[in-house]
């Protein structure tokens, strides 16, 4: 497992672009085709997708002090018109977890050998049916048997080339019109060559009303048992839990001594239980936050970020600020030192993901002013 150092500190997000190919019913790109972040004045290109001048940019500076790298976030980032060149470019910082999120549907042959020669870590595949009928009513715009043939492009092309890499990462957003079909995630999974699974509950989004796909009106303890044997289910498998929601309470778990031990080591095997999440509590109970200092959101029109969920004003504009700016800049310094004190400021005030999201894009509040 891939773990970060001392000389690579970092996490950097990106959104390469301010669009996306499909129009997902629990989405906010339901309602938009064009998702603009702010400060809304601040541009970079007319068109909403990163400069290639300034992407370079950021990844010499960035990059080398980096052991994750996602290349998106809120948007598709194989909509921007110059994804392969991109991926190159970042494949030449050897960032030991180089990934992105994506819905494969934009995939080309020029741009999966681009993939897999920038030696990219993670290909985060999300795929929100197990059945044609439910991915294509929730990922509208999305055809399954194109979904299939990319996964296959990206197999066949990584044994033409003769690399292990990428790895495969199912995204499965959990929701009423795929309840169902969770259980049958693990072995879809395994079947295409997936080495890990991302479940998440789907969550009330600005600018569309996916209330009807909530599931937080369904019974806790029935979720929590369907959470379970699928979880169990993957990992028999072989697949490890990237993120994946919780699923026991502190009566669920064993507690004499052996049994204790033996659900630890599941919870290791299965990638829930890992050094890279002590880690990160350990910043966490030291600086307030594990965020602020460790990573940095970029956006498509050059806003800087401390984290996905800050939704005031940004750290800095590119291309104006570096990352030694940014880092030594006052806004960073009151947000750091508001946290250690115990007394939080802007975003971090009112936050209550940063204590156990490690990633997810939560961007409620900052899409509804997007969005209107």
């Amino acid at each position: 497992m891939i773990q970060s150092g001392v000389a690579r500190p970092l996490t950097v997000i990106l959104d390469l672009t301010e669009r996306c190919n499909l129009k997902c019913v629990m989405c906010y790109f339901s309602t938009t085709d064009r998702l603009r972040f702010p400060p809304y004045e601040a541009a970079l290109s007319d068109d909403g997708n990163m400069p290639i001048p300034v992407f370079e940019r950021i990844a010499a500076e960035y990059f080398p002090r980096a052991w994750r790298v996602a290349l998106g976030c809120a948007t598709e980032p194989m909509m921007h018109p110059r994804f392969s060149e991109i991926v190159a470019i970042a494949g030449r910082y050897g960032v030991p977890d180089l990934w992105f999120p994506t819905n494969l549907l934009a995939l080309t042959e020029a741009s999966a050998e681009a993939i897999v020669r920038a030696n990219v870590n993670i290909v985060g595949a999300s795929v929100d049916g197990m059945t044609k009928e439910t991915y294509e009513k929730i990922r509208v715009g999305g055809k399954w048997d194109r979904l299939l043939s990319k996964l296959q492009l990206l197999r066949d092309t990584k044994r033409a080339l003769r690399r292990k890499r990428p790895n495969i990462r199912v995204i499965f957003t959990w929701m009423k019109s795929n309840r169902a079909e969770l259980r049958d995630l693990p072995a879809f999974a395994a079947d295409h060559g997936a080495t890990e699974l991302d479940v998440r509950y789907v969550s009330p989004t600005a600018g569309v009303d996916n209330t009807p796909e909530l599931l937080s009106s369904e019974d806790p303890g029935e979720l929590r048992a369907e959470l379970a044997a699928t979880a169990r289910d993957a990992v028999r498998r072989g697949l490890r839990l990237a993120s994946y929601p919780e699923f026991e309470t502190k009566e669920d778990r064993p507690h004499d001594l052996f049994g204790r031990l033996a659900h630890r080591l599941w919870l290791m095997k299965a990638g829930i239980d890992r050094l890279e999440y002590r880690r990160h509590a350990r910043q966490e109970r030291r600086a307030g936050c594990g965020y602020p200092d460790k990573t940095f959101v970029i956006r498509p029109n050059g806003a800087i970020y401390p984290c996905i969920f800050w939704d005031e004003q940004p750290l800095g504009l590119l291309p104006t600020e570096t990352l030694v700016s940014v880092s030594s800049g006052e806004p960073l310094r009151q947000i750091r030192e508001a946290l250690k004190a115990g007394q939080p400021i802007g975003t971090c005030a009112r936050c209550s993901e940063r204590r156990d999201a490690f990633y997810r894009p939560n961007l409620v509040e900052r899409l509804k002013a997007a969005l209107r």
